[in-house]
This record gives structure tokens, C-alpha cells and sequence, in this order.
């Protein structure tokens, strides 16, 4: 009997997917397919999406294969990280002398080798791998394969992901998954909701403009583009808030940072990113510590700021929305070089604030001083 393995996270499944599984199909001819999304993959951080949810979407968009599929459950069960290994296992035991075919991208196929236990999968599956375009399988791989004769798109979960983040919506071309990403505000459409009822329109519109412009510096930087986004949709979630209600959400919340007495004296606007990193902490349930120092941090910068942190400070003053004289440079700049633009963005939040006869924030003079000290 034939069983074809299919494993993954889903998050979401999407035509990619769909193009690979009818393709082996095709050439395989599997008696039996086994659908296992991942509960928690050994290789990712832990899904924000549901286990439930992942599996309604894998049965819309597989449910015109006609092929015995079983939507199976096993990891779930597991609770826990579980291996491809300990998938087959579990096939292996469900069948009489099975004849396992296990069905990856060329991706997965090149990383194989430094999957857990995987002289067991060399010794009791075949594996049978789709052509995604713009990728090769490595020359030599210490195991035999199938490649499929399909061309598939180039496509990824991340990259729909990141898309839905910060644009806001689902695209149509997700087909049948879309109503169950936007039934239930998966991929943080939820976060637009909120942006868009507590946000001015052009304040919600420079949020996303700052998302984009942040993902594509992290993917420049090599860091992921996801946190990027996400802390830049919610950078000025606490620009909802006048200038006392700042003051009265940082008393309540006992919220206190360097030079508080004088900044809610003289520039109480300034609260803004640490009670938009309160909001992202409490209200969105974000634990991620470098997506909260990049929200705390975007305003006055700090010394020694993290990779996200320069990313977020940067995308605000350069984002594309931006109309003042200097941000097209800085955004330039950040295309290029992250550390050259940072100094350039804190040069001249500093002039325009001493032009515009404002109160001088200390703290934007010892980010200042940190930063040139470096030259």
C-alpha cells in the first residue's frame, strides 16, 4: 500500500502547497494520503495560529483531491514538538508493511540531513520532492529522492503572512482560506481592527507605511521581517491618547522612565512609545522583548539599540508617507547602511526639534553623544 506524507505547518497552506500535492498525486498514485500539520514545528517559533484553525484550512484547500486523505491529527495528540521521524513511525504502525512516500519543497529537501533522527527516514520512506522555482536541490545529498516533474510557484507561508501584516487583508487569491483568516482575524488583522477604530486615518496609514518600509529593511539586514512589521503597526498604537491621558495611562500603569517628571512637564507627547509598548504587552499579549524595546524605543532612541530597534527608528523617520526635507535621505541611507542612517535620522530629530523651539529631551543628547562617540 501506498501512503503518501505530507507534513508542515500551513500557516497558512496555500497553492503552493496545493500545486505539490496534486503533482505527486499525479506521478505517485498514493492509495492513502497523510496530512500531519505540525503542533509545534522543531525548526520555527511556536504558531500564533491555532492548531484547529491550520487543520480547516489544510481540508478546504486539499478537499478537491480525490485521493483518500486523512487529516491526521497525530501531533496534536503529541502536544508537543514531534519529528518527521515520529510521524513515519506513527504510519508505520497504522499499516500493514507500508510503502511511505514523504512528500517535501526543495527547501526541506536540502535540510534533510540535519533533521532529527534522519538515517531512520534514509532507511524507511522515499522522498519525494516538488521544483519550486528560483531553488535547486544541493548536487549531492547522502540519500536517493523523487523529483517531481512539475514546476511549482515560488511562494511561502512567511511571505503571506508578512503581506496580510501589514497590508491589512487577505488576498483573494488565497481562495477558500480567506474566509477562515478573516472569520477569525488571523495574521494580526486584528491589530488593523484596532489601529483603524483608535487611530486617525493618516496615523493608521503612516503605521502601515512604517510596516513596509520595516519589513524591508529587516529582510535587508537578515533578521525576520514579521517582528519588524509587527512592531511597526503598533509603534503609535498610544498616539490615541492627548497629552494628559498619556500622563494619566503611565500614573495608572506605574510607568516610569528616565527624566518622567520633565517630560510630562515640557514634551508629554514623548509618552507615547512606552505606553504604545504597554498597549503591544497587554492589550495585543506581545512577549517578544526586542519587538517591545523597538516600540519603547522609536521616539528617543537609547544607547546600544538592537537591530529592531534601529530598524523601527529608522522606518518612522524615512518612511515613504514621510513629506518632510530629510526623509527620503535617511531612507536611502537605510537601504544601504542601518548604522549610517540611524545616525542620520537622531541628527536630525535633533534639529528639527531645536528648530521648531521645542523642549530637548536629555535623553535624545545622550543617544546623540552614544552615537557619534562610535565614529
Amino acid at each position: 500500500m501506498k501512503i503518501l506524507y505530507f507534513g508542515g505547518s500551513f500557516d497558512p497552506v496555500h497553492r503552493g502547497h496545493t500545486a505539490l500535492l496534486k503533482a505527486a498525486v499525479k506521478e505517485i498514485k498514493p492509495d492513502i494520503i497523510h496530512i500531519i500539520p505540525a503542533f509545534h514545528s522543531p525548526f520555527k517559533e511556536r504558531s500564533n495560529t491555532p492548531f484547529d484553525l491550520r487543520m480547516d484550512m489544510v481540508r478546504q484547500a486539499f478537499k478537491d483531491i480525490k485521493v483518500n486523505i486523512i487529516f491526521d491529527n497525530f501531533e496534536q495528540r503529541q502536544n508537543k514538538k514531534t519529528f518527521a521521524w515520529q510521524n513515519v513511525e506513527h504510519i508505520k504502525k497504522t499499516y500493514e508493511n507500508p510503502k511511505i512516500f514523504m512528500l517535501v519543497g526543495t527547501d526541506a529537501l536540502n535540510d534533510i540531513p540535519k533533521w532529527s533522527n534522519p538515517e531512520y527516514l534514509f532507511k524507511n520512506v522515499i522522498v519525494v520532492a516538488g521544483k519550486r522555482v528560483g531553488l535547486a536541490a544541493e548536487e549531492k545529498l547522502p540519500f536517493k529522492y523523487h523529483t517531481l516533474k512539475a514546476r511549482l510557484p515560488r511562494i511561502s507561508s512567511s511571505q503571506i503572512r508578512l503581506e496580510i501584516m501589514i497590508s491589512g487583508a487577505a488576498s483573494e487569491e488565497l481562495g477558500p482560506i480567506k474566509k477562515i483568516i478573516d472569520d477569525n482575524r488571523l495574521y494580526f488583522l486584528n491589530l488593523h481592527d484596532w489601529l483603524k477604530k483608535n487611530l486617525k486615518e493618516n496615523r493608521y496609514l503612516h503605521s502601515k507605511a512604517v510596516s513596509a518600509l520595516a519589513a524591508q529593511l529587516a529582510l535587508i539586514n537578515e533578521v525576520y521581517p514579521e517582528r519588524s512589521a509587527l512592531a511597526a503597526l503598533l509603534h503609535d498604537c498610544g498616539k490615541s491618547m492627548s497629552p494628559k491621558e498619556l500622563i494619566a495611562y503611565c500614573d495608572k500603569h506605574n510607568i516610569r522612565l528616565p527624566y518622567y517628571k520633565e517630560i510630562c512637564e515640557n514634551g508629554p507627547d514623548l509618552l507615547h512609545s512606552f505606553v504604545s509598548a504597554h498597549i503591544a504587552q497587554h492589550v495585543f499579549k506581545i512577549t517578544d522583548e526586542e519587538i517591545l524595546a523597538a516600540v519603547r524605543e522609536h521616539t528617543l532612541g537609547a544607547v546600544n539599540m538592537g537591530v529592531y530597534s534601529k530598524i523601527l527608528y529608522v522606518a518612522d523617520t524615512g518612511s515613504k508617507d514621510r513629506k518632510y526635507k530629510g526623509a527620503f535621505t535617511v531612507r536611502d541611507l537605510a537601504l544601504k547602511d542601518l548604522d549610517t542612517a540611524l545616525v542620520a535620522a537622531t541628527r536630525m530629530k535633533l534639529i528639527f526639534t531645536v528648530e521648531a523651539g521645542k523642549w530637548l529631551c536629555p535623553e535624545g543628547n545622550i543617544v546623540w553623544n552614544n552615537l557619534v562617540s562610535k565614529k
